[in-house]
């Protein structure tokens, strides 16, 4: 079940990269969507041609309008259809020959998609790191993991499994016991901060499903979280961003990205090295967690005070999410 008010949020639903001239299939919270790139950037539609409900992304880009496989319906970007080959020259189209357009934006290296309108504000990246020549931000992977996009962000903002599911990895310098911090709810989602001696961590959650974690050197020390180095001072910013795309009720594509404040002339592998077994190590447990979709409830799991705290706001955030919005499969 997915609540329909997600659909106002705006989620990526690919790279840049493949939203091509030539229409392609994505799947985004359960709704089939086609998408294609002309001169005036990427669209989106519904995959579906009004007339018959044959699939547009089987269809091609002819003189710069998506038309459809099974009997030549063009559709312009604004999803208005302008050609019906069946009709004689001159023969008015019918108002309600249109294709269901999707508000659709460029931004960070992936291509988002707003199903419902009004749509929510477009998120912005912390210390606006792609507009800097101070900063270096760059797409690790893609992943596509088998449990829903609330799992992957209550994960994802977790640091109190680092000492047990990322050994030699991600451990907590000073040890697996949570001491206090505060979690405060910001107009966007909500914000935290954890210092285990040598790093200080500091958490955005864009809601619903982007999270921001800012690690911030404060005692150089020996060994370290993969994303440090021999070369590691006071001061360095290690920014590391996950984007959870809900393609279903229980798939979710991540979409991971490293930026940093240092060391901008190092090739960006050496930063992503370890990346794709520490998401690894998280995928093995997460997908086992049942139900796959995250209980809203604060009662139907059991929480602790501290090492739970970024999740017990989430859940009341999605509880709010909920009461607004009926679910809907």
């Amino acid at each position: 079940m997915v609540a329909t008010s997600l659909r106002n949020f705006w989620h990526p639903i690919g790279t840049a990269a493949e939203i091509t001239e030539q229409p392609k299939p994505f799947t985004l919270l359960g709704e089939r969507i086609v998408a294609f790139r002309d001169a005036g950037g990427p669209a989106a539609f519904k995959d579906l041609c009004i007339h018959r409900g044959a699939a547009l992304s089987g269809g091609s880009i002819k003189d710069g309008r998506l038309t459809c496989p099974y009997h030549g319906w063009a559709y312009d970007r604004s999803g208005a259809c302008v050609h019906i080959p069946s009709l004689p020259p001159g023969a008015p189209i019918p108002a309600k020959a249109r294709a269901i357009a999707y508000a659709v934006r460029e931004a960070y290296d992936l291509v988002w998609v707003a199903l419902d309108e009004p749509a929510q504000p477009f998120p912005a990246w912390p210390e606006d790191a792609w507009n800097r020549a101070d900063r270096r931000v760059f797409m690790v992977n893609q992943y596509l993991w088998k449990t829903s996009a609330g799992r992957v962000v209550e994960n994802a903002m977790d640091f109190s499994h680092f000492n047990f599911v990322h050994i030699g990895y991600t451990e907590l310098a000073d040890g697996p016991v949570v001491k206090p911090y505060e979690v405060a709810r910001t107009e966007g989602g909500l914000q935290y901060a954890y210092e285990d001696g040598r790093l200080r961590r500091d958490y955005t959650i864009d809601f619903p499903f982007i999270v921001h974690d800012r690690k911030s050197v404060v005692v150089v020390g020996n060994g370290g979280t993969w994303s440090e180095g021999a070369d590691t001072k006071a001061g360095d910013v290690t920014h590391l961003t996950f984007i959870a795309s809900p393609v279903d009720a229980t798939t979710t594509k991540i979409y991971v990205f490293v930026g940093r404040n240092h060391s901008l002339d190092k090739p960006d592998s050496e930063f992503a090295a370890g990346f794709d077994i520490v998401m690894d190590q998280d995928r093995v447990v997460v997908e086992t967690q049942r139900p796959e979709q995250i209980p809203i409830d604060i009662k139907e799991e059991l929480h602790l005070r501290f090492p739970d705290a970024p999740a017990i706001l989430y859940r009341r955030m999605m509880r709010e999410l909920d009461s607004a919005e009926a679910f809907v499969p």
